[in-house]
């Protein structure tokens, strides 16, 4: 092996690197099990002050309430467990715990490894920006009969198919030219365009208008989803479909943070209001918050999770759980602590610092109605400043508490409408980084006159209830431009720039698609996933050593470099470890040892041959690097169009799938040689096989070739009964391509026996426009589960809608609490219609489009088009078989049989294997044609086929169990993606053996060797 020094450099840099990187993972791991036995502490302790003072109501950090008489016990633990966890962690944000790198929690749980919504909980949301509404804020009259016949036609085909409606809307236009399409917008506002402006140039202007309100949203959401307590947020732009896909672990008060998610942002300028005016008001306050609350008030709730305690005087959106340590005793205030003793008075406009600690009590304080009656004679409203700083002696973080004065209509007299446009500028006379604004006509009018009654005054600019700057001014402002500044660093300056021009967004944000998981799903997934991964890696383990011998071992070495680069790749990436994702590096384990057999079997074969150990190892080498790179390029090709065209779990398997290829090749290629000759030079022989195994699936004698004809009829008979399957009982699509939701319910009692009365009860109230509509309810893992999926509302995609169909869901069920007793939803989903149809069109282009590419690829590696038609034609009888089974078996076999985005990731994986296999076998018979020319070609391709029987029983065998190991003790989740797997991994062996290679010789007259 030449290059030896450089390799072992390499090998011990990418340990070295994938160490530190997990490193982080291992710090912030023990953290949140630390915060994790904190918080069942304070959940025992909550659970037990409602059991002895009877609380009807149960605060949480973040400003959320709990109703006690509407949620079961099992559910509030849940709910308080995952809102401590995350309250507890935000505490730790800025505080050092990697005492070797001196690292905040912040910063390590930034670099650490990120865990999918199934293996933690929590809840994701897929968010669409609506472009026909953006097109429609910029046009002068709605009504316009110009704009509404290029509108209502192009807004027609966008509900219907989808797609790009800015495109759609110059279509229209362009079947108008008598329309001159620049005069039905607002050109007074609108410096892009004049009267004469063209139609590309309209289309430029609102391309400009989509780009720059995506890239606010996306800001506006960071944002946002930081109020919410979320330790590690995930935030994935699509600009190409206007969406935002949001992942947030641990959250689980799914209605309230939709609601606030999808709220309009708000940009505010608020006149400040001097802390003496409201001085006797704020002792009033200060006497009262030393005492008992004078009269429970119980919430009114919007679903029956939870709902976020709304107030007039407490901005909702602006509390942040970044504290620890509350008292959660429902109704009381927490010891003998009161307004005076947290709040930390400053005077003139700022109304007092608060410990960031304290933040919390100081909210649900001034939450509190005997308090907020304090304030009744004044129009204020209380808000938070936007970054926690340091004050005092100790220099502590904390937060500036204002109070913002509110017109009595409650609009600000200045918003996000009148700003057109933010940018990043910079103040050459003082020397710093400021934001500059300019503002529509009539928004410079207000603004002039705002800051002309505030002289000498701070006025507040506030996005979303937070105060992000309170600039004092120092002269009116006129002309419609006006300038921030406040010490910007230049990426802090570009931030609120896309802050403001964000919170310009007229257009509404809508969830096209929602989950949520429970922490005790997530929980079992999470222990059932990693109990599979170690299982199937000791049986791995064992089986190489028992097949292998010494060499096994070497083969285990180089298994378990390969898992450590895997997940080391995984955190230095930043990617998102799901349970398929997890699924994915298992089945890699299984796949990862077919390189290291094909070398071996090489090996053996040049040492029957009579070859010394050294030059049968080299010779072993090289003769299997062909075969190994054709077979995991032809894997890597299908797993990167499943990237391209998978989302969230998928796209989680197709990363670990695609990080997996790359360091089994290289663990094999380079570490396994490594370990060999570090052997060798030790003066240690090394075997290739044991004393059971020495002459294994030696000397075989199989005519496949011969037989071909009843490998046809049987495959034959399999098929066509395969399509009478899907033709008569049909494939059962999921949500996911058919529209609509999903609820995972826990009953008290078995629901086996009572899946028939579920399902009428919830028709008899899930009736839309007098039609009923669909539902599916079947058990999922247990009997005690039941999965619900209906159709009901599915087009309208409003959050009132997903709270009209969760009322509906648990009036039906409350009808079943005799046969079945209490329920409680653990997980939800909801998939819009439009999302369905684009997510079938994808899946059907992954799968064509990974055929075309392994027929290109195949061609181009063997220069015979029968090759490829013999590899394309064996794979779709594999995928015609898979679909078969699932068509035959859904609804028989007890776990989730139905075709979603996990099912089309199978069927590209069965693909990956089958042509694996297949290019295997290939690369064997062209060797062999090459090098006995002239012999008899059946029986050289016999030859072929019996001389990697070896590997290939060896390699289907390790992943077959594998897959048996995951689909037994892996979690319900993926039970119908492993089977799928499983299947396809019988198939695909069986194809590539008795139809890919007699396909080829009936296709060819007489085989020549490739160029």
């Amino acid at each position: 092996m030449r290059n030896k020094g450089f390799f072992w450099f390499l090998t011990i840099l990418l340990t070295a690197v994938c160490l530190y990187q997990l490193s982080f993972t291992w710090v912030s791991n023990s953290e949140e099990s630390k915060a994790e036995k904190e918080a069942k502490t304070m959940v025992a302790e909550l659970m037990a002050s409602i059991k002895a003072n009877g609380d009807t109501v149960v605060y949480l950090p973040n400003s959320t309430s709990l109703s006690v008489n509407r949620l079961g016990t099992d559910e509030i633990e849940e709910l308080a467990q995952a809102a401590y966890v995350n309250d507890i962690l935000r505490a730790k944000a800025e505080k050092p715990v990697y005492p070797i790198f001196g690292s905040t929690f912040k910063e390590v749980k930034k670099r650490s490894l990120a865990f999918g919504l199934d293996l933690v909980g929590g809840m994701s949301v897929t968010m669409e920006i609506s472009v026909p509404d953006l097109v429609k804020s910029y046009v002068r009259n709605e009504r316009d009969p110009n704009f509404k016949q290029i509108f209502d036609p192009a807004k027609a085909k966008y509900d219907n198919d989808g797609g790009d409606f800015i495109r759609l809307f110059m279509e229209e236009a362009a079947k108008r030219p008598n329309i001159k399409l620049a005069r039905v917008f607002i050109l007074a506002e609108i410096e892009e365009l004049g009267s004469n402006s063209s139609n590309d140039e309209v289309e430029a202007f609102l391309r400009e208008r989509e780009k720059s309100s995506m890239d606010g949203v996306e800001k506006i959401m960071e944002r946002r989803i930081n109020q919410f307590g979320v330790a590690q947020p995930n935030i994935q732009k699509d600009p190409g479909n206007n969406r935002l896909y949001i992942e947030l672990p641990g959250v689980q008060d799914e209605a309230s943070v939709a609601e606030k998610l999808i709220a309009t942002a708000n940009l505010e300028f608020f006149e400040l209001e001097d802390f003496n005016r409201i001085a006797p008001n704020w002792q009033e306050a200060v006497a009262l918050s030393k005492g008992e609350m004078q009269e429970e008030e119980e919430i009114e709730e919007a679903d029956t999770t939870i709902a976020a305690v709304d107030s007039n005087l407490v901005d909702s959106n602006a509390s942040e759980s970044l504290l620890s340590g509350m008292d959660e005793v429902s109704g009381k205030v927490g010891g003998a602590e009161g307004l005076d003793v947290l709040v930390n008075p400053i005077g003139d406009t700022r109304i007092g610092w608060v410990e960031s600690k304290n933040r919390a009590k100081v909210d649900k304080l001034l939450q509190r109605e005997d308090i907020k009656r304090a304030f009744s004679d004044l129009s204020i409203r209380f808000m938070w400043s936007s970054n926690a700083e340091p004050y005092g002696e100790n220099k502590e973080t904390g937060f500036v508490l204002y109070a913002c004065r509110i017109p009595e209509d409650g609009k600000a007299r200045v918003g996000g409408t009148d700003i057109s446009k933010a940018r990043r500028d910079y103040d050459q006379q003082a020397g710093e980084v400021i934001v500059s604004l300019e503002m529509t006509q009539e928004g410079a009018d207000k603004w002039a006159q705002m800051t002309e009654e505030n002289q000498g005054r701070q006025v507040a600019i506030t996005m979303d209830g937070i105060v992000f700057s309170a600039p004092r001014v120092n002269e009116p402002i006129r002309g419609g431009t006006t300038q921030i500044s406040g010490g910007f660093s230049v990426e802090e300056a570009d931030d609120l720039a896309g802050l403001l021009n964000g919170g310009a967004l007229p257009a509404p944000c809508i969830i096209k698609e929602q989950t949520r998981v429970g922490p005790t799903i997530g929980a079992e997934n999470s222990k059932s996933g990693l109990m599979s991964f170690g299982i199937a890696l000791l049986i791995v383990f064992a089986y190489m050593i028992f097949y292998y011998g010494k060499a096994g071992i070497v083969a285990d070495i180089a298994l378990m470099a390969n898992i450590l680069f895997i997940f080391g790749s995984l955190a230095s990436f930043g990617a998102v470890l799901t349970l398929a994702g997890l699924a994915g590096i298992v089945l890699t384990i299984g796949m990862a040892v077919d390189a290291n057999v094909l070398i071996f079997e090489r090996i053996r074969e040049e040492q029957a041959a009579g070859k010394d150990q050294k030059s049968a190892i080299d010779t072993g080498f090289q003769k299997a690097l062909s075969s190994i790179i054709d077979a995991n390029v032809t894997t890597l090709l299908t797993a990167v169009v499943l990237k391209m065209f998978g989302s969230g779990p998928i796209e989680s398997f197709a990363t670990t799938l695609i990080i997996g290829i790359f360091t089994s090749v290289f663990a094999a290629l380079v570490i396994t040689r490594l370990s060999i000759n570090w052997w060798l030079n030790k003066g240690k022989s090394i075997t290739f096989e044991t004393k059971t195994t020495k002459n294994a699936l030696k000397n075989t004698s199989f005519d496949f070739v011969g037989k071909r004809k009843m490998y046809y009829a049987f495959s034959g008979i399999l098929i066509v009964g395969g399509i009478a399957a899907i033709v008569f009982r049909g494939l059962n699509p999921s949500v996911e391509f058919s529209g609509g939701r999903t609820f995972g319910v826990k009953f008290e009692k078995s629901a086996q026996a009572h899946t028939e009365k579920v399902i009428s009860e919830l028709k008899k109230v899930f009736v839309e426009d007098g039609k009923i509509a669909s539902v599916e309810a079947k058990t999922k893992s247990s009997s005690y589960l039941l999965e619900i999926t209906t159709n009901y509302m599915r087009s309208n995609e409003t959050s009132e809608a997903g709270e009209l169909v969760r009322e509906k869901l648990n009036e039906g069920l409350a009808n079943c609490e005799a046969e079945l007793g209490s329920a409680t939803i653990l997980e939800t989903r909801s998939v819009s219609p439009t999302v369905s149809r684009e997510l079938l069109k994808s899946s059907s282009i992954a799968i064509l489009l990974s055929l075309i590419i392994i027929f290109a690829y195949i061609l181009l590696r063997f220069g015979k088009w029968q090759y490829s038609t013999g590899a394309i034609l064996a794979m779709m009888h594999d995928v015609v078989i898979v679909l078969s089974v699932f068509a035959l078996l859904h609804g028989i076999l007890p776990f989730n049989m139905d075709i979603d985005q996990a099912f089309i990731a199978a069927i590209l994986t069965v693909i990956g294997y089958s042509i694996n296999d297949t290019v295997i076998v290939f690369d064997r018979i062209r060797e062999n044609l090459g090098l006995m020319k002239g012999t008899d070609e059946t029986a050289n391709i016999n030859s072929s086929l019996n001389s990697t029987l070896s590997r290939t029983v060896n390699t289907s065998m390790t992943t077959f169990v594998v897959l048996l190991v995951i689909f037994l003790f892996g979690g319900t989740a993926i039970k119908g993606f492993v089977f799928a797997l499983m299947i396809g991994v019988l198939v695909g062996t069986y194809s590539s053996l008795c139809i890919a290679t007699p396909i080829l010789i009936d296709l060819s007259k007489k085989l020549k060797r490739a160029k």
